[in-house]
């Protein structure tokens, strides 16, 4: 009785804590630092703008203040008339209407002149909440000075008063995606010491549970940060073109813009175009330089803008713009140049990036005074691009700023998980050495993790069918799980060819290669039943897989030939499938095609046998060779004794061939595309020579422990004990 009420207590109370970690790091957000504010350059203020000053000799200042973000830390106050050798104080006094929250005293003996000054506060204002703000001088030698300025240079908290001030918040230490993976590491944690307290199946199942979300947020976090490979200097900016293509879906979304011609409504991913630029990249900026800032001339009235099919239609002499301060001018000239666009306005005052905001915010009215649109999108008609219907659905839902960061979280989890679930099933079906080196593999490749993150080839989509197959393989007896698996297959399949065609044939070649290297060796054993069944599965499985590539292929076509399926698939294999594999008319293909289509599939094979990355962390690209042939060395050593692992063998070349199918099937893809493809060794041909290896090492060192009982044993008895473990540490060993 007194054990189980201690279990009871003992549960609860870890429960609580870990509830407590949880509110703390997430609802509270009590993990805060630093003082970010965004004060104003007051050299970019116009002379007209800087407006009277505002004397605190005889009376006190009060203005109105609403914080716009959580946190709010301080204020950055610009005194003039503040001579170096002033002593005495400002008191700032922050009130909840005459209740007051916090008195802050600075020495003006360290306030510089006509410069900003950090003040800090600890009074925890709400966001959204209106205060007020006194400020007074105390014991002054000279009387400092506020400076008015025009409303178009105030933040937008200042609710009253026209004083230059801006405001500091503190930030979470932890973004809200850290949060999401320290909280299911946390769960994990919890998961593990509350099956302490518990017995029976339940146990084992929170155990299990436990381990997976454990498995899950370790690779999250590599997949979201990359933090165990910092040779990998690709991580950051991976892939920007392709994923650019689903962001701008998300972008014009959040601008209220759509395809424009009938032709392109349907498709899911696009090219974005604003006043930036083309968005190929991420980190487009206005220029800045000696006669620029943020787009704005130092010296003229002028602006200037990327020249791209959206500028182009806006930027028109005799068109207004409106700045996001609420000016309004008539473009009454516009310079091309090929790349850029300068643009020429009425105005009678000088602009800046200070008073009139950034361009990002601006916009066009034709010469009606109608409102243009902010951007444009055109369609990418390549995929149907089911990603990127489902991202830019998912986008509206969540925070603008952090959109494209929560996504890549979601796609860092789905990943996570398909792979996590890989391994689960392979330390099922095989043992858990096979299991750790594809873990091992799935977590420190450069290439999966690069990969993990991005919006555009949704990597989880690739590793769903080599689930369903490893599942199938594993369940192979039981006829509603291989029913389940066809009806996955089918899903998996349509899923991935509406999200793209890439890698499909190392796709499918996954999702039955575990059932084939199963089928060879059920015929090596001239076990007829399992051959059969094996053969059964194989075909349905492949013929659900091929139904779902169909399927999707026509909903596509269906796009591509305006309603005509033929006729789309007709356009698709033309313009998509021939460029990508064996075009054979060079005069129908541009000339940058026409290398790759030359090339030779050995020449592909060449390329991708030197490695320009290390293989996983710690393992040097140039190894790869070697790690390929080294299984073949271990197989033929086997083959000489009489200990040939058949099984084994037919996985490594079983896995080779999933791999380098894609290189075969579109050779001229593979040839070019050399900065992406090599992700196509991890789809099992790498985890599988890793454990060739370690299998191997393995084996030797349980031979020499073997050995050496043997030679230390008293009596048959003791080395029969021993050898019988031994061998029981090997079951369910491939």
């Amino acid at each position: 009785m007194f054990s189980e009420n201690k279990n009871k207590i003992g549960a609860i109370a870890i429960t609580i804590i870990m509830i407590m970690i949880i509110v703390y790091i997430g609802p509270i957000d009590g993990f805060r630092h630093g003082y970010f504010t965004d004060a104003i350059d007051c050299g970019q203020i116009d002379e007209n703008d800087f407006l009277d000053t505002v004397s605190l000799e005889d009376d006190d200042y009060e203005m109105s203040f609403t914080p716009k973000k959580r946190y709010l830390s301080g204020f950055e106050i610009y005194l003039v008339n503040q001579p170096s050798d002033n002593s005495g104080n400002i008191i700032l006094t922050i009130l909840d209407n005459k209740k007051v929250l916090d008195t802050i005293s600075v020495d003006l003996s360290k306030v510089r002149d006509a410069s900003w000054y950090k003040v800090y506060t600890d009074a925890k204002l709400k966001k959204d909440k209106e205060y007020i703000l006194k400020i007074s001088a105390v014991d002054c030698t000279s009387i400092p000075h506020l400076q008015n300025v025009k409303k178009d240079y105030l933040s937008d908290e200042t609710v009253t008063g026209n004083i230059l001030i801006s405001y500091a918040y503190a930030k979470s230490t932890f973004t809200f995606q850290n949060k999401i993976i320290i909280i299911m590491f946390v769960i994990s944690v919890w998961m593990f010491l509350y099956s302490y307290f518990m017995t029976g199946k339940l146990k084992n199942c929170f155990i299990l549970s436990g381990g997976g979300i454990f498995l899950i947020s370790v690779l999250t976090w590599n997949y979201m940060y990359n933090s165990m490979d910092n040779q990998n200097v690709g991580f950051t900016n991976f892939q920007e073109f392709s994923e650019s293509l689903v962001t701008g879906t998300i972008y014009a979304e959040q601008d209220g813009v759509y395809f424009r011609d009938d032709d392109e409504r349907g498709f899911g991913l696009g090219v974005y175009y604003n006043l930036k630029g083309t968005f190929l990249s991420y980190g487009l900026t206005y220029i800045t330089d000696d006669n620029w800032l943020n787009g704005y001339s130092r010296s003229e009235k002028i602006i200037i803008i990327n020249s791209n099919i959206y500028s182009k239609e806006v930027a028109v002499a005799g068109n207004y713009m409106q700045f996001a301060n609420g000016d309004i001018y008539r473009i009454i000239r516009v310079d091309h140049n090929g790349t850029n666009i300068r643009i020429y306005l009425n105005s009678s005052e000088k602009l800046s990036y200070a008073k009139n905001g950034s361009l990002n915010d601006a916009v066009f009215f034709d010469t009606n005074h109608t409102r243009m649109p902010v951007s444009r999108i055109t369609a990418y008609k390549s995929q149907y691009g089911l990603q990127g219907k489902i991202f830019r659905h998912l986008a509206r839902y969540m925070d603008e700023n952090q959109v494209i960061e929560n996504l890549h979280l979601l796609c860092c989890i789905a990943t996570a998980a398909i792979l996590t679930l890989i391994v689960f099933l392979a330390s099922l079906k095989y043992n858990k050495i096979f299991a750790g080196c594809f873990f091992v593999t799935f977590w420190l490749s450069p290439w999966i993790v690069n990969f993990a993150k991005n919006l555009y080839w949704v990597e989880f989509t690739w590793f769903i069918p080599m689930a369903v197959g490893l599942f199938c393989a594993w369940k192979i007896n039981q006829k509603k799980y291989r029913v389940i698996s066809y009806i996955l297959t089918l899903i998996a399949v349509t899923g991935k060819c509406l999200c793209g065609y890439e890698y499909i044939s190392s796709i499918m070649m996954g999702l039955i290669a575990f059932l084939l290297t199963d089928f060879i060796l059920a015929l090596r054993q001239r076990n007829k039943k399992q051959s059969v069944l094996l053969l059964k599965t194989m075909v349905m499985i492949g013929s659900f897989a091929l139904i779902g590539f169909t399927v999707a292929l026509c909903i596509h076509a269906q796009l591509r030939g305006e309603g005509n399926i033929v006729e789309g698939i007709k356009n698709i294999f033309e313009e998509d499938v021939l460029r990508r594999t064996y075009g054979t008319n060079l005069n129908d293909f541009d000339a940058v095609y026409w290398e790759s289509l030359n090339a030779s599939v050995w020449e592909v094979y060449c390329k991708y046998f030197r490695f320009p990355t290390q293989i996983v962390t710690g393992i040097n690209g140039n190894l790869f060779p070697l790690i390929c042939i080294l299984p073949l060395c271990i197989f033929g050593y086997e083959f000489k004794k009489g200990e040939m692992n058949t099984e084994l063998l037919t996985m490594y070349v079983v896995f080779f061939l999933t791999s380098v199918s894609w290189f075969l099937l579109a050779k001229s893809h593979s040839y070019i595309h050399t900065s992406i493809n090599y992700v196509l060794w991890y789809f099992g041909y790498v985890q599988i020579c890793i454990y060739s290896i370690v299998h191997e090492i393995t084996k030797i060192y349980r031979n020499l422990c073997r050995d050496n009982v043997r030679n230390l044993s008293g009596s048959r008895k003791d080395e029969s004990t021993v050898i019988e473990s031994a061998e029981k540490s090997c079951e369910g060993d491939i």
